[in-house]
């Protein structure tokens, strides 16, 4: 089982309404890709902290082998492109649970 977990940091203009609609079109994702056994999104406490990510993603692909498919399939290419103008920064952290 592979944990996909990314950190978002929102640009200073993006409002909180398109805060919540990036996250709700990242968790539609689910049942659209295979593999894809969970994902859900969390809105960090709102903070002018510069450190601060503003949501964080939090999936599950059922193997590692699965992340290219997932990375490349369209719905999640076409999430991805709207979402980036949006966005300031992202980390990722991908690893393996038994």
């Amino acid at each position: 089982m592979l944990r996909h977990v990314v950190l978002f940091k929102k640009r200073q203009e993006t409002t909180e309404e398109t805060v919540q609609e990036i996250m709700s079109r990242l968790e539609a994702l689910h049942g659209q890709i295979p593999g894809l056994t969970y994902i859900k999104c969390h809105r960090g406490l709102p903070s002018e902290r510069p450190v601060v990510y503003t949501f964080i993603l939090d999936s599950t692909l059922e193997h590692a082998d699965q992340l290219p498919g997932y990375l490349q399939h369209p719905a999640h290419v076409a999430v991805n492109e709207w979402m980036s103008p949006f966005l300031e920064s992202r980390a990722v952290v991908d690893y393996e649970v038994p």
